[in-house]
């Protein structure tokens, strides 16, 4: 699953605020996303409601800011935004428990919002995910915060324990979450080779050709290259196991992928594992190295991606 982003309503403003903090609660916002996104570029945003309408003070909603011409870098950047509400929809997708047996809740000795239904963070707790908040106090302001959490437990009754969401207002609260997240992000594969053992099962909607297989079993473990082929792999996955089931004409990748120029065709030219000559064009970027991830987008016998090159860009030395 992708990073999950929970935006945590209870932050936006209920008190009147002049427009410039307003719109500084916007950018703060975007510059959040945009630092995780840097650790997983296919992160999704959940809301409780559609992100246009989150009001950034009484009666001034993301929409007016934007139809008024402000913030137009961060407009454009929204447009680019994977983001989906109600919050509902993310335990569904996620195959998540009953949502009517628990509840999350600001503990009542809380500063603001005390004792009030925080869906955003609980989610961000029990998926592992992160907590976005508007710098509006210091609590959500905070890189952890703290929740009650009751539970129904085997016989009914209602189970109360105290738990930490992470939470983030600003890129810097986003690095501090950066190591933990990419550990939750990550499967247990320690190297390239798990990965390939577990191609099947973590990649189903993946195939390979025969010469990815040195390719991927010759990252070692530690290797931050590691990371960013799990990203890439399972981003394509995700994108085509989303495209078999919205019968869209064609996937949408979460990250930038385009073909091959033409003076470079030759190059990303291999054979399957049927000995047949193939054109891998289509490829995405692969950090920190200078690398690549070609691959074909096939609709026969199944809808799936024929990954044809991990690694570093063909043709530098």
């Amino acid at each position: 699953m992708p990073l999950q982003l929970f935006l945590n309503d209870l932050s936006a403003p209920t008190a009147g605020v002049p427009r410039a903090q307003s719109v500084a609660y916007l950018k703060g916002l975007i510059e959040t996303v945009r630092a995780a996104r840097g650790i997983d570029d296919r992160l999704i945003l959940n809301c409780d409601q559609p992100l246009n309408e989150l009001a950034l003070s009484p009666g001034l909603t993301i929409a007016m800011i934007r139809n008024d011409g402000d913030c137009v870098e961060e407009s454009q950047y929204l447009k680019t935004l994977n983001n989906r509400a109600p919050l509902s929809r993310v335990l569904a997708e996620a195959d998540g428990p009953d949502p009517e047996g628990f509840e999350y809740r600001i503990p009542a000795a809380a500063p603001i919002s005390a004792g009030s239904p925080a869906k955003a963070l609980g989610l961000a707790h029990l998926l592992k995910g992160l907590g976005v908040s508007l710098a509006s106090d210091a609590l959500w302001q905070s890189h952890e915060v703290a929740l009650d959490l009751l539970e129904l437990d085997a016989n009914g009754d209602i189970a109360e324990s105290s738990v930490v969401a992470r939470n983030a207002s600003a890129a810097a609260d986003v690095a501090a979450h950066e190591a933990s997240l990419r550990d939750d992000l990550r499967p247990p594969i320690y190297n390239g080779v798990d990965l390939w053992a577990q191609r099947v099962e973590l990649l189903p909607n993946l195939e390979f050709i025969p010469r990815t297989r040195a390719q991927i079993e010759g990252i070692l473990a530690g290797d931050p290259l590691l990371d960013q082929v799990w990203i890439k792999l399972s981003g394509l996955d995700h994108a085509i196991a989303t495209w078999r089931v919205a019968q869209t004409a064609h996937p949408m990748f979460p990250f930038n992928v385009r073909p091959e120029s033409r003076s470079r065709m030759d190059l990303v030219k291999f054979n399957d594992a049927h000995g047949v000559e193939r054109t891998f064009s289509y490829h995405t970027d692969l950090a920190p190295i200078e690398g690549r991830v070609h691959f074909i987008v096939e609709s026969e016998p199944r809808r799936h991606a024929l990954v044809g090159h991990v690694g570093r860009k063909l043709g530098i030395g």
